[in-house]
Order: C-alpha cells, then structure tokens, then sequence
C-alpha cells in the first residue's frame, strides 16, 4: 500500500544539514510516511552521506535547478495522498503529523493543513511564526479565515515547512511556479487558498533556521532590488487573472500591485535611472493610471518623505 503522507526534502550543499532534517521526520510519531530526498546538483559530499539512509528514503539527483523545480521533482516521485515539504536545514517536532491529521479529523473539508513555527539561531526573530504576525488564537486547532489578509497583506503565517496538502491538489495546480526565482511558496500557498480550506495547529512544530550567514535554496536577498520587484509584478499580474477569484480578493490584489509599480519606479527614480522609472510607469499605465494620477501620486509620496525627514531631524518635542 502507498504510504499516506510524501515527506519532501530538497537539498542543496548542506550535507550536514540535511541529515538532521531527515532525522527530524524519522522521529515522528506518525509513522505512515515516506521520504524523498531530492539532490538539486550538490557539489559536496550529499550523496555519501544520506547513504546510511538507503531503505529509508527515496534518493533523487537531478541538475541544479532551483528551488522550484526541485520541489516538483519531490511531488512528481511521490506516492503518498499528502504531501509535506520539509526544508533541509529545518527540522520537524516529533508529534508534527500526528497533531496535524488530528485537525484535519476536526476539520474534514480542508485539504491543506499548517502549524505554528519557531525561529532558531536567529538572535533578531525569536518570537514564533503566530506571534511575529499579531495571528490570535486559543484553541488547539482551528480553521483560518480571511487567509489573504493573514498571508498576504501582513505577515505570512503559512510556510512551505508547515504545510500539509492533498498531492492531488498540487497536481490540479500545476506544482510550484519554476518561473519564479523568489516566493514559489507564497505563490503556491495562494493558489492553494484558492481551491480549499485550511485549517492550522497551534502548536510551532516546526523549527526553522534563520542563521544569517546560512545560505538558502532560493537565495533570499533581504533588500528590495530588481529580481525581487520583477518576481512579484509577475507573480500579481499571475494572480489577476486566475479563475476563483472573488470581486473582494481580485481588488485587494490589484491594489498590491499597483503599490509595488509605484515602489519599483521610485526605487528607478532614486537611482536616476529614468528611462527605467518610464518603462514602470508605462506598466501603470497598462493598468489604469492616468498620467496626472501618476504624477500626483509621486508628489504625494514625495511631500510625505520630506515631512518624515524633517520631523526625524527636529527629533522629539
């Protein structure tokens, strides 16, 4: 019999990292899972160290691809009903699937589950994931309601290291975007938000390592640059178009992404690359704007950068 739950654990030169993952989830008190561990082109010594592994997971290598692919590789070797997606430098707590099967036994019509998570090795986030985003909660399990206020307008709570999803879902779905460079998760998780109810466990049973010198899959860069502003303007204008959405959700992501064009052509602006900020204003354009409502609008943002400047330099009364 297939087993019940996919575990997916892509790695990239972190053999010693990865091991501590994989034995995060050998350590689980639900046992009915299986593990694919997929090689994303490491260069160090990955395979000969998850060799004591063999019998015990699924070893898949492929060239470096990136994060995105590597996931969908996982998904596509996967025979489990659910899929969890484990990063190689986290690590899980023992009772992570157990406490979240109990939920979705409490909550039969959801198709995705997540947990609480807590920062480690990280002297700056040392609250959990719940708490970093102001998310109120007082029973055990729940279901998240207005998930797009709390995933994408504020704080995420929803992190790929937590999530629990029906693999037939993924399928539906098309996996992970292996366009995006930055935020497949929060792309996907959005889609999935899309199609089904989720539900969450109280409980951080995740631990995720936020040591700044660690290197990530993805790469995460900590400033906004042109990689960033190019993946979200795509990953919005992705969004507008997707069948499901509600007048309400479709306004608020339409929103979002006007700000970020206006951000992108300040942060041209800023660099005097005007012929760049231009181009950013044409996409406003595409989008609605009329050329005195762009133009307003800088002014606007212009006149209330000054007022900060000045109050920052007059200090306090």
């Amino acid at each position: 019999m297939p087993p019940t739950v996919s575990v997916i654990i892509p790695t990239y030169n972190r053999s010693s990292r990865v091991i501590n993952a994989i034995e995060s989830v050998l350590r689980q008190t639900y046992t009915d899972f299986e593990i694919v561990v997929v090689d994303d082109g490491s260069t160090d010594d990955t395979s000969d160290r998850l060799k004591p592994f063999v019998g015990r997971i699924k070893y898949v290598h492929q060239q470096n691809r990136g994060a995105s692919a590597a996931q969908n590789k996982g998904v596509a070797c996967a025979d489990g009903k659910w899929v969890s997606i484990l990063g190689d430098d986290d690590e899980w707590l023992p009772t992570k699937l157990e406490r979240q099967f109990e939920a979705l036994g409490k909550c039969r019509d959801c198709g995705a589950c997540f947990t609480d998570c807590q920062f480690v090795v990280n002297g700056v986030l040392r609250q959990t994931i719940f708490a970093e985003a102001g998310f109120e909660h007082h029973q055990p399990f729940g279901i998240l309601n207005d998930w797009f206020r709390h995933q994408i307008e504020g704080y995420p709570i929803i992190w790929t290291q937590s999530l629990l999803v029906q693999r037939s879902l993924l399928n539906e779905l098309g996996g992970f975007d292996e366009n995006m460079v930055l935020g497949e998760d929060l792309d996907l998780i959005f889609r999935v938000a899309l199609r089904t109810r989720l539900c969450f466990v109280s409980d951080p049973l995740v631990k995720i390592d936020r040591t700044p010198s660690q290197r990530r899959l993805t790469e995460l860069v900590d400033f906004w640059n042109d990689t960033q502003f190019s993946t979200r303007a795509y990953m919005y204008a992705k969004w507008v178009h997707l069948s499901g959405l509600d007048a309400g959700v479709l306004t608020r992501i339409s929103r979002i992404r006007r700000d970020l064009l206006y951000d992108w052509m300040v942060h041209k602006l800023r660099k005097v690359r005007l012929f760049e900020a231009i181009e950013k204003a044409q996409y406003l354009r595409e989008i609605g704007e009329s050329r005195s409502l762009i133009l307003s609008t800088l002014m606007m943002r212009g006149r209330r950068k000054i007022i900060r400047y000045l109050e920052r330099r007059r200090g306090p009364p």
